[in-house]
């Protein structure tokens, strides 16, 4: 298997560890080099210079998150761009690109229960249960909806 370091022609020792902690941590580059090849890939138009100041400080929030979880090792980017992320448990999740029936399946969700459409937006795009989402502690769910944000956005 390839390390991360390795996929992106660094040298190992660009890979920092974690402090007080026992795996490698993904240095702050290929952190933003998955970022990047999941927008191009994805073909998202996530230009900060063009958003608001609040859109603004969103988006930098939910990028945080991304980044964190790939330099934790829990989110890689496919070859294809899609974002797969290993939540604290169960199995990975892959993120593929939303289509017209994925979004429909928001429409299930009433008016205002708008936690419920988005796990049946992440459920749908995932191809896994929604209850997994509504289950889900915080940590992993702040970074699956990242994803269906940026996928949202662009």
């Amino acid at each position: 298997m390839i390390s991360v370091a390795e996929d992106h022609g660094l040298e190992e020792n660009d890979v920092e560890e974690a402090e007080g902690a026992t795996k490698e941590r993904v240095a702050d580059e290929v952190a933003e080099h998955e970022f990047t090849r999941f927008v191009e890939a994805m073909d998202l138009d996530l230009d900060p210079e063009h958003m608001s100041e609040e859109d603004r400080a969103g988006f930098e929030q939910q990028k945080r998150y991304f980044l964190g979880a790939v330099q934790e090792g829990r989110l890689t980017v496919d070859e294809r761009g899609q974002p797969v992320f290993q939540p604290s448990s169960g199995g990975a999740l892959k993120f593929r690109e939303p289509n017209g029936a994925a979004l429909m399946e928001m429409d299930k969700g009433k008016r205002n229960e708008n936690q419920r459409k988005l796990h049946l937006l992440m459920a749908a795009i995932t191809k896994s249960p929604p209850a997994r989402f509504a289950k889900m502690p915080k940590r992993d769910l702040k970074v699956c909806t990242a994803i269906v944000i940026f996928l949202m956005q662009g």
